[in-house]
């Protein structure tokens, strides 16, 4: 069962339950600590499955406040019990200093880690970088893990 609290302009909310299998045009996401928004989801379709913790996304974008990267998705998931988000590929995503392209990206939210273990491509303004899966630490500490080509240019 979930239940959603919308809330007009003037401050009343009724409950809604969603019963059976029910879907959602236009959702939005935001995950918090401590008061600080820490990402923020948007999917222009949720399914919500009876009797799962699972939302199925379609045409999907997350911005991650802390660094302004930008995810982009056609298809994913999001755990109702744990955050836990899942998007499946192609998967694009821009920074100002670089953009990231995967086939798939699993979000942690316990510890704030993306990481992928299919294969991946980093391209910035003098370099561009191969391999196949990929981590990514809360304090953006980048590891592509194995067949790794890098390219820098001049």
């Amino acid at each position: 069962m979930l239940f959603f609290i919308p809330r007009s302009e003037k401050e009343t909310s009724k409950d809604f339950q969603i019963k059976g299998s029910s879907f959602f045009e236009g959702l939005k996401i935001l995950q918090k600590k401590d008061s600080n928004v820490v990402w923020t989801l948007l999917a222009k379709r949720a399914d919500f499955i009876e009797d799962e913790n699972i939302v199925k996304l379609s045409d999907i974008t997350m911005t991650v406040q802390k660094n302004g990267v930008v995810f982009y998705a056609d298809k994913g998931a999001y755990n109702l019990s744990n955050k836990n988000f899942t998007a499946e590929g192609p998967i694009k995503a821009k920074s100002t200093d670089y953009t990231i392209i995967a086939d798939s990206i699993d979000y942690d939210d316990s510890s704030g880690n993306f990481k992928t273990e299919g294969s991946i491509a980093v391209e910035g303004k003098r370099f561009k970088v191969d391999g196949k899966g990929m981590e990514v630490d809360s304090e953006q500490k980048v590891r592509i893990l194995k067949d790794v080509k890098a390219t820098f240019y001049k």
